[in-house]
């Protein structure tokens, strides 16, 4: 009896232990790729008429930067989290003086991991950001 129990659980440890590490391995690699400059400025296959401009750094193991945009009142500070299938972009006024209003953002990395496609999960009626639309990275 013991001997199937391990037969078994032999298995599925390794399994579940193989899939760890590739999910920690992947959003790694996540951190990598979103650390950097993205817009949707010049697209032809998007309806999205605001274009942004998404700054991100990678500074101590933290992702944050800035969205700005012509079309913006203001610019947005945005602190990032990785995930292993999408990345979560917590969008505010300002972190220094606390939060009044916040945005989320879910932002997934697609192509030959050179695009994003931006979906808005919670945005407030006072912010204007783009509905959905597909950033790559710039210069």
């Amino acid at each position: 009896m013991i001997a199937i129990i391990i037969g078994i659980a032999t298995p599925a440890i390794g399994g579940l232990w193989f899939l760890w590490k590739t999910r920690k391995s992947s959003i790694q690699n996540n951190y990598q790729t979103l650390a950097q400059s993205w817009t949707n400025e010049g697209s032809i296959n998007g309806a999205e008429s605001m274009y942004i401009s998404l700054n991100l750094t990678l500074n101590n193991g933290d992702i944050y930067g800035s969205i700005t945009s012509p079309q913006l009142e203001r610019d947005y500070d945005v602190n990032v989290k990785p995930g292993w299938f999408s990345s979560t972009l917590t969008i505010g006024e300002s972190f220094g003086r606390g939060v009044a209003l916040k945005a989320i953002v879910k932002v997934k990395i697609t192509g030959n991991r050179n695009r994003l496609q931006w979906k808005p999960i919670e945005v407030p009626s006072t912010y204007t950001l783009p509905k959905r639309t597909e950033l790559w990275p710039s210069t």
